[in-house]
């Protein structure tokens, strides 16, 4: 699509976007997809109608070429510059250089980079020709240098609230995700939602765009299935919605899980629309809103369905996908041994995660960034210089002070054998490595988990008040110094980590119970 050319603008009032919205430039709302719609009442008593009708053009060339998030986000800082100006000076009629050097140094060095936006805007205003600027700003804006947002904060000193997750942050996410969703505390769907946000690191908005047509099953060549999800773009603003994909692979679990919620969805829908031809499927989004699906009317039932599932307005809001992910994640209740309270986890959050365990693995810059989604490596640069140059030391005394914060144990104390469930089946006993009994399996089935190791972080583990846990305990710190000594290696040397803290916290526990019998006693 061409950019749309200043006389276009003077001559139409009715424009289409890249996403295939029509809006009315003269309207005081245009809606530009099923979440964005730029707004200009707040303009009233602010801006003079001269000036209003300007903006409105600029604007518009904007929310033609460019993305409707640009588009909403661009509106927001203007929006907030104008409105701060105009308690100033009252009703604004041109923006001058006076204007922007008051906001400038209003704004601090600290906020300077809120001026890009703005400074972008007013440039491409005047080389459209577009009234409403003063005729000196264009060499202003070329005579600034402003100082960028600042990227990187939080990976760069790792913030415990909006940094990445530590390894053993992420394993008990994941550990408690699996575990909520085989007890049927959490549905399909919201095991996926979480699977997709944490395994591809992508955001919700590309998430809340995909459609079951982009999950790819193909068959390797020895047999076995793969899966691959081509993730629609969102960032790129020369295309529209689901002009652009990149293609992730999913491990073969993750995939099965995505296509599960697939044959899930297309079962719903069949059964609303029994009429429906099987090649419309694909075109259902993998998070419907089944609201809006519910809420159609004869006449655009009548009209044509296909045509409907085939735009954007069975997606969900991007929004509604970060409420959700906060939610089934608060509901999980994962600590966090590095401040002791509820695991507080975000999209941007697992995108960190993301990109700093793929930069301890010696991964570049340029493949972080095509992790990522980036165009270019500029922003990935913060995870390959952050990279940490050694494992923290954690020896019995770290493993008991951390071990209450981190909560990972999910068993319960038994005092004795026959307390325990299947206390009674001598095949459930768990023996360590010198033949001594650990604990008691709650488990009924068949379990291939390697014991002891994998036990004390199971919720069906039953470990006995005085079974041999200071010994396990041991043998696994002695085993990771031995390993990083040999390796040095991070992600080897952490792996039983989660493990440690679960044993640590174990022997605490035994240690409380025993006061309590003696105080009893």
């Amino acid at each position: 699509m061409k950019p749309v050319r200043n006389d276009a603008l003077k001559q139409v009032s009715i424009l289409s976007n890249k996403n295939g919205y029509e809006f009315n430039l003269e309207s005081d709302t245009w809606v530009l997809s099923r979440e964005r719609k730029v707004k200009f009442s707040w303009a009233y008593g602010i801006l003079s109608e001269y000036f209003l009708a300007s903006l409105r053009k600029a604007l518009g060339y904007y929310a033609v070429n460019y993305s409707a998030d640009y588009t909403f986000n661009l509106m927001e800082r203007v929006r907030v510059f104008l409105v701060w100006r105009s308690q100033e000076i009252g009703l604004i009629s041109e923006v001058t250089v006076e204007d922007l050097i008051s906001y400038r140094f209003y704004l601090t060095r600290d906020r300077e980079w809120y001026l890009g936006s703005i400074a972008s805007l007013l440039k491409k205003w005047g080389e459209l020709g577009i009234s409403g600027l003063s005729s000196d700003i264009p060499h202003l804006l070329k005579s600034w240098t402003l100082k960028g947002n600042e990227k990187g904060v939080a990976v760069q000193t790792k913030d415990p609230l909006k940094g990445p997750l530590t390894d053993l942050e992420y394993e008990s996410l994941q550990q408690a995700l699996v575990d909520s969703f085989e007890v049927d505390q959490i549905n399909l769907e919201d095991f996926v939602l979480v699977t997709l946000f944490m395994a591809t690191g992508r955001r919700p908005a590309q998430l809340a765009d995909l459609k079951a047509k982009d999950l790819i099953i193909g068959e390797s060549a020895d047999r076995l299935r793969e899966y691959l999800l081509n993730v629609p773009r969102r960032k790129q603003r020369a295309t529209g919605w689901r002009g652009e994909f990149k293609p992730v692979a999913l491990t073969a679990e993750n995939g099965m899980a995505v296509y599960g919620i697939i044959k899930e969805n297309e079962a719903k829908l069949k059964e609303m629309f029994p009429y429906l031809p099987e090649t419309s499927m694909g075109e259902l989004p993998v998070f419907p809103n089944w609201h809006a699906i519910k809420a159609l009317s004869a006449d655009e039932l009548s009209s044509d369905l296909l045509l409907l599932l085939k735009g954007e307005s069975f997606h969900r809001p991007s929004t509604s996908l970060r409420t959700k992910l906060d939610t089934i994640v608060k509901g999980l209740t994962v600590a966090s041994e590095r401040t002791g309270q509820q695991l507080r986890v975000f999209p941007t959050r697992l995108r960190r995660t993301l990109a700093t365990r793929a930069a301890r693995e010696g991964y570049g810059s340029l493949i972080i960034a095509e992790l990522l989604d980036h165009t270019d490596d500029q922003n990935a640069r913060v995870y390959t210089e952050n990279v940490p140059e050694h494992v923290d030391a954690i020896n019995e005394a770290v493993a008991r002070q951390l071990a209450p914060l981190a909560q990972t144990f999910a068993g319960v104390l038994v005092d004795d054998e026959k307390d325990a469930i299947r206390g009674n089946d001598l095949k459930s006993r768990v023996r360590i490595e010198s033949g001594e009994v650990a604990g008691t399996c709650g488990h009924h089935g068949f379990c291939g988990a390697l014991a002891p190791i994998a036990c004390y972080t199971c919720k069906l583990f039953q470990p006995w008040l005085d079974g041999p846990h200071q010994e396990v305990l041991d043998g696994l710190l002695a085993e990771r110094a031995r390993i990083q000594e040999i390796t040095q290696d991070n992600a080897i040397t952490t792996t039983n980590d989660r493990t440690i803290f679960a044993v640590s916290e174990v022997i605490l526990r035994c240690e409380a119970r025993r006061r309590e019998l003696n105080l009893n006693g």
